[in-house]
């Protein structure tokens, strides 16, 4: 009885964690944008490694923000060291051509990441743009991090993993 009553004290607190993450306002979400400068594979490959880059410059910047509107602060004044970072890793690649980085609010469609749904909308958004910007774009969630991590491609499934749901299940004798 007493590991019924634990179980269900560690799902009511996993629970509440859950619908307080689901209650944030979409208000709160900032989303990085990178655009190719056309649909070839060079193109296509470049804006990936960019995107690692900003992703990277970015979330170091990030780490101890504690809301969207101080995310979008710290986004605007860092706005040179994300586009340098883009524009480092771009030459790096032998890309020559223009690299814009910018802060805006923009629309965006629908995403899911695992439990988390994104609705469609307008949304703040760090925009990287390669050349003349007329490729495939890839964007995610910047703030909070949503993005997929950097060894994963979109369109590979991502397997999420729960540290409480483990433990629960180790606990009460199920699968791991």
């Amino acid at each position: 009885m007493r590991r019924f009553f634990c179980a269900l004290l560690a799902l009511l607190m996993f629970g509440t964690a859950a619908l307080a993450a689901e209650r944030a306002s979409v208000g709160d979400y900032i989303r990085l944008h990178v655009v190719a400068h056309d649909d070839s594979a060079a193109a296509q490959a470049l804006k990936l490694r960019v995107r690692d880059a900003c992703l990277a410059r970015a979330r170091a910047l990030l780490e101890d923000c504690g809301d969207g509107d101080a995310a979008w602060a710290v986004i605007g004044e860092s706005l040179p060291l994300l586009e340098a970072a883009a524009r480092r890793e771009a030459r790096a690649r032998g890309w020559r051509g223009a690299v814009r980085a910018e802060a805006l609010v923009c629309a965006f469609p629908n995403r899911v990441y695992g439990d988390t749904a994104v609705p469609a909308g307008r949304y703040r958004a760090l925009r990287v743009v390669l050349g003349e910007g007329r490729g495939h774009n890839w964007w995610c969630v910047l703030y909070p991090s949503l993005c997929l991590p950097e060894d994963v491609e979109p369109g590979q499934p991502v397997r999420f993993y729960s540290s409480i749901l483990r433990w629960l299940r180790d606990w009460l004798g199920g699968e791991a």
